[in-house]
């Protein structure tokens, strides 16, 4: 027979990261929840205000209800960032860092922003909001030899 606190041990409880927050921490603690890089979610909150806004929305109301935690509390992540790529920059190395962190050739990606750029100008949109958005990689990779 379980306990109320063994049963609490085996749910993943979902926090707002105080030490990686851009505005509440809420997108870090999706990122720390998922095991994603926050940036999908700080991407989708921005999305969504295009289409109506309910994404705001929920950042509110997780903003209000989701408990505060220190990152340091929690185990340490070891996620692959999204950035912008240095060594691989057609225009400003979105494509190319969608490519690296995902191991993809960033051909695709450049396909489907340009395909997308035909409806309504949805592709050069979200290429402009990756470009603003991705950071800078903190370290060059290792020149291969």
């Amino acid at each position: 027979m379980h306990t109320c606190n063994a049963m609490e041990a085996l749910v993943k409880k979902l926090y707002r990261l105080t030490d990686d927050r851009k505005i509440a921490g809420v997108c870090a603690g999706l990122g720390e929840y998922f095991d994603l890089d926050p940036l999908l979610f700080r991407l989708f909150f921005v999305l969504s205000l295009a289409f109506g806004g309910l994404g705001a929305l929920a950042y509110v109301v997780m903003w209000i209800m989701v408990p505060e935690k220190r990152a340091a509390e929690g185990a340490p992540r070891t996620i692959s960032h999204l950035h912008l790529s240095e060594t691989d920059r057609k225009i400003a190395g979105v494509c190319g860092g969608l490519g690296e962190w995902l191991e993809i050739d960033p051909v695709f990606f450049r396909v489907a922003f340009v395909l997308l750029a035909f409806v309504c100008g949805l592709g050069i949109l979200l290429y402009f909001v990756f470009w603003l958005l991705l950071p800078r990689p903190t370290h060059l990779p290792a020149a291969h030899a």
